[in-house]
């Protein structure tokens, strides 16, 4: 609006451009047409003229006939003879409105509007609303509508006020009975489009604001609020594109940048959503979502650790927002950092916030961090309750297994294969079933079944060098030592890099009696990790047998260098002499 205050929304520019002269000629013509006259005037089929009574029929035949001037100079004379009642003031407004004198309008209409007349309350508005007097022209507006009137342009002067006020479902209502009576300008459809974003109508939004670009009205607000129409429908694929030429059009709006950031994760852009969610931060994104969404974008584009930091500030924006703590443990189950995990479950427990795999998560963190009494406490409490499964990083886990490990662990193996044996279920995930069970079998003495439970493993999972190194393990525990040898060999194929392997094969060369093929082995552990004490002592041990002293005792001095006390012994009897 050219004469908009300097308090009005700067989201209503457009409005300088909507009304224009020519729709202004427009809508006087049609205010003043026969129909009009003829409804809201019937005093023209029955003016009488008597020495006191006025005669209004030429004056109102004139403007019924859009004769603005004419009707206006017979009414200055009948002034002028000294008539002065309201209808005289009414008729005359309406002429000087049809002549673009608002003011004088204003000043005649103002005379006659305590009748609580509805076109005179509806024209009074129009005229505030040229004058730049909004508050005033919202006034007569309510009243003409509350009254009845119906005229399109008056509804959508009061529906680009509500806009311009915020009102935006007052706007959107105003400016629905605007394109019913027949209004059909881009301004229209523009600010009815963004009222509606606000007001949650997001498909009305879409349609106006669609209209509004295929009739060349594009600007940076359309963009913005066509996108973000788009996004809370969660149509992020068709709402992108809008986004982002808001975003190359240098918008501030830090809502339009929130929406782009989870636009751009949604379609698997993480950097930029990244990008996106810290520029919503830089404009001030209230509240703790924007740290969420950008912590989240970090995570899938595996920048884990430093995803952490987004969750900690989002949870001091709301230490009660039980989203921050989930996707914090989510990060920490990444990172397998387990005392962490354990102190945000605690707390989303107390906050109300527990889900059946929290006891599968918290079992496994206090596992890992060797409280196997409390892991089983938080597994049997998840089997009380009739939980079979959990799903953790989206793999699905068994509370069965969970229980036999933790069993394992504790040292109480036949409870532990009974657990084991309880696992049911499709899909379930065998790997940790076949290697938990196996610890448990070769604990007991149970070799063959041991052997039998991690061979199946390895018809499963080829690739992995853990099930040989440990099926390696057994074979030795059983005697077997050329099965054993077989399968470490197995082990170092998948992972030439695999130190404890190469010390394992060592060990059984060395029963065999091939101790040079057995210390080469443990040079090559110790090359892949140099600070391992007990390496340096096993291999000292085999130098010694090997007749070579000297080599024996600095390994020996190296083994207790790097933690190995029990190797002081072999240096006080072999060493110190």
């Amino acid at each position: 609006m050219a004469n908009e205050p300097a308090t009005a929304s700067p989201h209503i520019a457009f409005l300088a451009s909507v009304f224009t002269f020519h729709s202004f000629a427009i809508m006087v013509k049609v205010l003043l047409c026969p129909f009009f006259f003829a409804f809201f005037f019937p005093i023209t089929a029955f003016a009488q003229t008597t020495p006191s009574v006025p005669d209004y029929g030429p004056a109102i035949r004139a403007l019924e006939e859009g004769a603005y001037a004419e009707a206006l100079e017979k009414l200055d004379k009948m002034i002028s003879m000294g008539f002065y009642d309201d209808g005289v003031y009414k008729y005359r407004g309406m002429a000087r409105f049809g002549l673009q004198d608002f003011k004088g309008a204003a000043e005649d209409l103002d005379k006659v509007k305590q009748d609580g007349d509805s076109l005179v309350y509806g024209l009074l508005g129009k005229c505030k609303y040229q004058f730049g007097e909004w508050e005033a022209s919202k006034f007569f507006l309510e009243k003409a509508t509350a009254l009845g009137y119906h005229e399109g342009k008056a509804h959508l002067d009061l529906g680009y006020l509500y806009f311009n006020a915020h009102q935006y479902k007052e706007a959107v209502g105003q400016l629905n009975e605007a394109e019913r009576a027949g209004v059909a300008e881009v301004g229209l459809y523009k600010a009815r489009g963004i009222a509606a974003v606000h007001s949650g109508m997001a498909e009305l939004a879409i349609g106006d604001l669609t209209h509004v670009l295929n009739n060349g009205g594009d600007s940076l607000e359309v963009y913005e609020n066509l996108g973000m129409a788009y996004a809370v429908k969660n149509k992020f694929q068709e709402g992108l594109p809008y986004l982002q030429k808001a975003d190359s059009l240098g918008s501030t709006n830090n809502e339009t940048y929130f929406l782009l950031g989870k636009a751009l994760y949604e379609n698997k852009k993480y950097g930029q959503s990244i990008g996106a969610y810290s520029k919503a931060i830089g404009l001030h994104y209230p509240g703790p979502d924007g740290y969420i969404g950008r912590g989240q974008a970090k995570m899938m584009a595996g920048l884990v650790k430093e995803s952490l930091s987004d969750f900690d500030q989002a949870i001091k924006l709301d230490r009660e927002n039980t989203h921050a703590f989930r996707e914090r443990v989510a990060a920490n189950l990444k990172l397998e950092a387990w005392a962490p995990i354990v102190t945000d479950l605690a707390i989303l427990n107390a906050l109300g916030n527990f889900e059946v795999s929290d006891w599968g998560v918290l079992s496994e963190a206090k596992y890992a961090l060797g409280q196997y009494g409390p892991a089983l406490e938080e597994v049997n409490a998840a089997l009380d309750n009739g939980q079979a499964f959990y799903q953790i990083n989206g793999v699905k886990h068994s509370f069965y297994v969970q229980k036999g490990r933790c069993l394992v662990a504790l040292k109480r193996y036949g409870p532990a294969i009974l657990a084991f044996d309880q696992v049911q279920g499709p899909g379930e995930n065998p790997l940790a079933l076949l290697v938990g069970r196996a610890q448990a079998y070769a604990a007991l003495g149970q070799f063959e079944n041991a052997i039998t439970d991690l061979q199946k493993a390895q018809l499963l999972y080829p690739g992995h060098p853990d099930l040989y190194y440990n099926s390696a393990i057994i074979k030795e525990e059983a005697g077997d030592f050329e099965a054993a040898l077989l399968d470490y060999g197995q082990a170092l194929t998948l992972n030439p890099q695999d130190a404890a392997a190469y010390f394992g094969r060592g060990n059984v060369k060395a029963r065999k009696g091939d101790l040079n093929a057995a210390i080469l082995d443990l040079d090559k552990a110790i090359t892949l990790d140099s600070i391992n004490g007990n390496y340096y002592k096993v291999r000292a041990n085999f130098l010694y047998q090997a007749n070579d002293k000297d080599k024996a005792c600095f390994d020996w001095r190296k083994a207790v260098e790097f933690g190995e006390q029990k190797a002081r012994f072999q240096i006080d009897r072999y060493c110190n002499k």
